[in-house]
């Protein structure tokens, strides 16, 4: 068949096909090699209803190839298929909880309840990692510098608990790679490396919120961060960004507890 009647028998335009082409995702069986016309089979009918449906499901042409893997089995394909589209509800769950978190700030609604409580902490010594980073990489990046930091401390002889933080020195969103800093606080000798610096974290007043793990995925964490902004204006004055804390290990069984503390370093107001 020539493009146009394959196109008109499959439902797709020339330049769909075109593209399709271009990409490595259906190959014309066949093009002459003097008038540059294309041709098709009719055996590749399905393959392009199937590109075409998951384009319109929204998927990236890149994706759509590692779906459609030759190498692959149907059973492989579908685990593929099913692995974006998880990856498609986690994001537009999060585009939801956006929306309902824009709604309730806008609306002035009252806000999921949170305590707030202060505290003074000592001095101590910070291993730290200091990186930008963008909100789809956030995570997995945090992670990585939690372990890299842990195992140099290790490997140093230092004694660590399991307690570390991160320190939000800019705005870390889809369009913009904040400054982000994790931290172990740690207690003994270690040397720092290209990647790792050493150095004291002040004694210094910290307003802070502690949430279980089902309180921590974003959007709903902002509302932690509203009521420790708010707390602060009332008794203080912020000072530096704001952190996340984490004093134990992750767990996201219900009946664990908290698992991290979004937390403010402030100067309380001066009594009367």
């Amino acid at each position: 068949m020539t493009i146009s009647t394959f196109a008109r028998e499959t439902g797709l335009s020339p330049k769909a096909l075109r593209l399709y082409a271009e990409s490595g995702l259906l190959l014309p069986a066949h093009v002459d090699a003097s008038s540059g016309y294309r041709y098709y089979d009719e055996d590749q009918r399905p393959r392009a209803r199937r590109i075409a449906l998951m384009r319109q499901a929204g998927m990236p042409l890149a994706r759509i190839g590692i779906v459609l893997d030759e190498a692959g089995t149907e059973t492989t394909g579908v685990t593929r298929l099913m692995q974006w589209w998880r990856e498609e509800e986690a994001v537009e769950a999060e585009r939801r909880g956006i929306v309902d978190y824009l709604r309730s700030t806008l609306l002035a609604e009252e806000a999921p309840e949170h305590r707030v409580s202060s505290r003074t902490v000592p001095d101590r010594m910070l291993a730290s990692s200091l990186v930008h980073v963008t909100q789809q990489d956030l995570v997995p990046t945090l992670v990585r510098l939690r372990d890299r930091l842990r195992a140099h401390l290790d490997a140093d002889g230092a004694t660590r608990g399991v307690e570390w933080q991160v320190v939000y020195h800019g705005a870390v969103t889809p369009d913009d790679d904040g400054p982000i800093e994790v931290g172990v606080p740690y207690e003994g000798s270690t040397s720092p490396a290209p990647d790792i610096a050493l150095r004291v974290d002040r004694s210094h007043r910290e307003a802070f919120t502690p949430l279980p793990a089902q309180q921590c995925r974003y959007p709903d964490i902002l509302h932690a961060f509203d009521a420790v902004e708010q707390w602060v204006h009332r008794h203080g004055h912020r000072i530096g960004p704001p952190r996340e804390i984490y004093p134990v290990e992750w767990d996201e069984h219900p009946d664990a507890g908290p698992v991290v503390e979004v937390a403010q370093t402030f100067e309380p107001d001066a009594g009367p």
